[in-house]
């Protein structure tokens, strides 16, 4: 981590580059950025709150349960699937400029954490009307979502570091990303699972921080003593071996790229 530094300037003003400019042309801009996760929570509410009347637990409205963990894994999701892309997609600044690959990839992070922001504050309006008003316990639900966008840094780097070199990763990724997907109850509770996928489920990478972040905005209390400090920790492991990845291929990836 220390290598991105002095880097941080560059990896900030390129992270809002890309958001301001992802959209550009389309009519409706950066509101994209809201608009895209906004209408897969509109379909999944649909099908699972009215269709299947699936329950979400204590007052919160389903529509808010859905959002308290598909914001953050979207958030998660796009680190992953475009980080691995990262130096592909700049390669040529990387032929020219002094910075390490990392810097790519944490572009991609920190372009991905103002897009959870900005949704994190428009769900925060948008409860509300649901009769749910969001709790104190809010303001500390980004710490659990900065150790899963870890996670999702180290997954990245380590994809970044294979896809030069060996193209189809991307579908491998995508595959693994789409089963990472159901393999939270996000769209649906827990309780309709079979006993040994509920003893399961904490083993998944993401379930601290994502379980973690849904205690404190839906039940309003400190989550489980063990979810912060296991999210924290799968964030640490991954950035450090992501980071190594990158190191090891060095040499090689300005040859393939």
């Amino acid at each position: 981590m220390l290598e991105l530094i002095p880097h941080l300037r560059y990896i900030w003003r390129t992270a809002l580059a890309d958001v301001r400019h992802r959209y550009a042309g389309a009519s409706a801009g950066v509101l994209w950025n809201v608009l895209q996760p906004l209408s897969m929570i509109l379909i999944y509410s649909v099908v699972f709150a009215s269709i299947m009347d699936r329950p979400s637990r204590g007052d919160a409205p389903y529509a808010v349960y859905l959002c308290s963990a598909m914001l953050p894994w979207l958030a998660f999701s796009e680190t992953v699937s475009r980080g691995s892309m990262a130096i592909v997609a700049n390669a040529q600044y990387l032929r020219k400029l002094p910075i390490p690959e990392s810097a790519f990839v944490a572009q991609v992070v920190v372009s991905s954490a103002i897009g959870l922001a900005v949704s994190y504050a428009i769900l925060a309006v948008a409860a509300l009307p649901f009769g749910f008003t969001p709790n104190a316990y809010w303001l500390l639900a980004p710490v659990a979502f900065i150790s899963l966008l870890m996670l999702g840094f180290g997954v990245a780097a380590i994809g970044a570091a294979i896809v030069p070199f060996i193209r189809d990763a991307t579908e491998l990724i995508r595959i693994v990303l789409t089963i990472g997907f159901w393999a939270f109850p996000m769209v649906y509770v827990a309780d309709i699972l079979p006993h040994a996928l509920q003893v399961a489920l904490p083993f998944n990478p993401t379930y601290p921080a994502l379980q973690a972040g849904r205690q404190m905005m839906l039940e309003g209390r400190m989550p489980d003593a063990w979810l912060l400090p296991t999210a924290f920790g799968w964030g640490v492991l991954a950035s450090t071996l992501g980071l190594l990845a990158l190191k090891a291929v060095r040499a090689e990836i300005r040859d393939v790229i």
